[in-house]
C-alpha cells in the first residue's frame, strides 16, 4: 500500500528535518492541536513559521520514545491517520502515552490543514508536578 502524505510528513520530519518536511506543507497551512492552554503544544499554528514553532515545541518539550502510525488512508482532498505515541515530558520526566488521530486537508499534494487529536487529560497529568 502506498505511503500517505501523513506518513510521508512524519517520516521526512523524523529523518530529514523540518526544512524537508515543509516541502509537504502549503505556505498557508494551519496546524492545530486542541487542548488546554496550559500545555505548550496546544494551539493554532499558521504557515511555515507556525509549523516550525509547532515542531520546535515538540522537540523542546517531549522526548519521543515511541511513535507509530497504525492505519492511514487518503484521497485527493483529505487524509486520516490513527496511531500510538509515547513521549517523556522533559520538564517532569513523566511519560505520556496515547492513541492519536490526525486529520489533514490536502491541496496540490500538500498538507493545507492538520489537526491532531489525543488524550488531553493524560498529557495534562504528565505535565503536573506533584
Amino acid at each position: 500500500m502506498a505511503e500517505t502524505i501523513i506518513e510521508r510528513f512524519f517520516r521526512v520530519l523524523s529523518s530529514q528535518g523540518i526544512d524537508s518536511a515543509l516541502n509537504l506543507v502549503t505556505t498557508d497551512t494551519v496546524f492545530e492541536a486542541q487542548g488546554p492552554a496550559s500545555i505548550p503544544i496546544y494551539g493554532v499554528y499558521k504557515g511555515h513559521d507556525g509549523v516550525r514553532q509547532f515542531v520546535s515545541i515538540l522537540q523542546n518539550e517531549f522526548d519521543t520514545e515511541k511513535f507509530e502510525v497504525r492505519k492511514s488512508i487518503e484521497n485527493a482532498e483529505v487524509a486520516f491517520a490513527f496511531g500510538y505515541m509515547q513521549h517523556r515530558i522533559i520538564q517532569t520526566e513523566r511519560v505520556f502515552c496515547s492513541e492519536f488521530a490526525v486529520y489533514c486537508e490536502i491541496r496540490n499534494n500538500q498538507i493545507s490543514a492538520y489537526k491532531m487529536f489525543e488524550d488531553t487529560a493524560a498529557l495534562s497529568s504528565a505535565y503536573k508536578i506533584f
